[in-house]
């Protein structure tokens, strides 16, 4: 027997039932129940007004005795009308299950959005489902006073429905996509590995570089210090630190000062960086750098103290050595300008009154064996006189203080010229400048010794087969700097075997009856004394090129 067979009896059930109601005398027919209703007789009386109806209807919620079961109403085969049923208790059970979820949902998260219009939802989907579940039952209980109400009810909770989810559209259309959470998480997440890599790496360089913050909140006067202040107190982790004993650690002769400035910038907002010896927990004494700053609320009150601290233990030690080292070398600088004075004065005092006494002396009446030794004597007394002058205007230069002055560059060298007119007559000198900057800022008393000692010696050392073609050029170098380029096609200079000496004091490179070895070294003493630089690019033949790099304080 097939499923839908095995209801057929409760179906005659029904049948013989209507069957005994239609015969009542509630009934105004004794029509029997055919395929429509409308045929059968079976209906609710409408007598008197609107309002009568309304209270003849509320009255009987649960009467059922004006209409026969959906099964006797109409042509129901089995089948159609158990698929009816079975689909409509379906739908009331999922309708009913629906609701249950989204319960446990709110409970379980209660930020969720629009939590009143789901509750709305919940309503209307139970009762949607009662809607269903009293379709299915009106087969056998026909309560359609009660389907009505439901209905009613089930109508207003859907509009209401609509209207509450017609005002939020704007809030909705204004969340974010599930791919644009996922990407906002996943940007999230960079960050925020980023932001772990920086914090790491920000904390070991703290770490290496012994730099801690702190922090003082000024209403609650509690006091903050990261780790590394701790290490540097050598203190755990764990101590208590508070306003009043922050400052305990402070070496007594700095105490003042540290207090005095945290006052200052808590009353008017100023801050401070300075020095300061602490003592940590162990006992020893460290040089620290503390800095800190006031931070302001919207109001613009103090509201907290923001800074710094860094170990400076060991670069204070070696900068208390440089300075001890420092004095130690101004000390012997002193004694070495006291020994140079001497060489200077004393010396040549004797060295004088040396060459004096031998020119006093009558050669006349030595015999020619003694008169050549005394001529002997006055060469050496003349060449020591010389080199103590060479030596004093050298350590004139290096002691002397020459303000700087802006120079033409062509009127030095004209006046340079000017006064080695008839050398540069004699020897057909031809002379190119080429001043792309045209002035300087140098001592002009410097400036006309260094044009006439390379000018003088570029003269000295020419070629006996050529004439002296001398080149001047000025320029910019990479660095802004001003460059005096002095060129000429002289002997040259066989730098490999003079290179390291060639600025030396009384070193010569050729046999020139009146080489000294003073010019060079007068000239790269002059520029090194105003902050520049000297050097030279030389070959045997081929001329020797001396480029001077001034220092910073040039114009041009």
């Amino acid at each position: 027997m097939s499923t839908l067979k095995y209801f057929s009896p409760m179906r005659d059930y029904y049948h013989n039932t209507i069957a005994t109601a239609i015969k009542s005398p509630h009934f105004n027919t004794t029509t029997t129940c055919g395929t429509d209703c409308k045929n059968t007789g079976i209906h609710e009386v409408q007598t008197g007004s609107l309002w009568q109806q309304i209270k003849n209807f509320s009255g009987g919620i649960l009467d059922t005795t004006n209409w026969p079961p959906r099964w006797q109403c109409g042509n129901w085969s089995d089948f159609h009308g158990w698929l009816y049923i079975v689909s409509d208790v379906v739908i009331w059970a999922s309708y009913f299950v629906i609701p249950f979820i989204l319960i446990v949902m709110l409970r379980k998260r209660p930020d969720l959005p629009f939590p009143r219009l789901i509750w709305l939802f919940v309503g209307f989907i139970v009762l949607c489902g009662l809607t269903h579940l009293i379709d299915a039952v009106i087969f056998w209980w026909p309560a359609y006073r009660l389907s009505a109400v439901l209905r009613f009810a089930t109508a207003i909770v859907s509009a209401i429905t609509v209207f509450a989810l017609y005002k939020i559209i704007p809030s909705i259309l204004s969340l974010r996509s599930v791919k644009e959470l996922e990407y906002e998480i996943e940007a999230r997440k960079q960050a925020e590995e980023k932001l772990a890599a920086s914090e790491f790496l920000l904390s070991e360089a703290g770490r290496l570089g012994k730099v801690g913050g702190w922090e003082i909140d000024i209403n609650s006067r509690k006091v903050y210090w990261s780790k590394v202040i701790y290490d540097i107190h050598e203190l755990p982790y764990n101590h208590k630190i508070t306003f009043e004993n922050a400052s305990d650690y402070v070496m007594p002769t700095s105490r003042n000062k540290i207090v005095t400035a945290i006052k200052e910038c808590i009353e008017n907002g100023t801050g401070y960086d300075f020095e300061l010896q602490i003592q940590t927990a162990k006992g020893a004494i460290v040089w620290v750098r503390t800095y800190g700053e006031a931070f302001y609320d919207e109001d613009g009150n103090i509201t907290k103290l923001r800074g710094v601290l860094m170990d400076i233990d060991k670069y204070k030690a070696n900068e208390i050595s440089l300075y001890k080292s420092m004095e130690m070398v101004n000390q012997n600088n002193k004694q070495l300008k006291g020994f140079t004075h001497i060489l200077s004065h004393n010396i040549r005092n004797h060295a004088s009154n040396l060459s004096l006494l031998i020119s006093m002396l009558d050669t006349t009446t030595l015999n020619s064996h003694n008169a050549e030794r005394v001529e002997k004597l006055n060469i050496v007394s003349g060449g020591l006189n010389k080199t103590l002058d060479d030596l004093n205007d050298a350590i004139k230069i290096r002691e002397s203080k020459v303000h700087a002055e802006v120079l033409s560059l062509a009127d030095m060298m004209n006046d340079v010229v000017a006064i080695m007119q008839p050398e540069i007559m004699s020897s057909s000198v031809s002379i190119e400048k080429d001043f792309g900057e045209k002035t300087i800022l140098f001592p002009k008393l410097y400036m006309e010794s260094i044009l006439m000692n390379l000018l003088s010696n570029a003269i000295k050392y020419k070629r006996d087969d050529e004439n002296l073609l001398v080149s001047l050029k000025t320029y910019k170098n990479g660095n802004g700097q001003t460059v005096l380029e002095f060129k000429d096609n002289g002997l040259g200079i066989n730098l490999e075997l003079h290179g390291q000496k060639i600025f030396g004091l009384y070193k010569t490179f050729h046999n020139h009856k009146n080489a000294h070895g003073v010019g060079l070294f007068l000239v790269k003493t002059q520029v090194e004394s105003q902050g520049g630089l000297i050097s030279v690019e030389s070959a045997e033949g081929k001329g020797s090129t001396f480029r001077i790099i001034f220092g910073n304080g040039n114009y041009s």
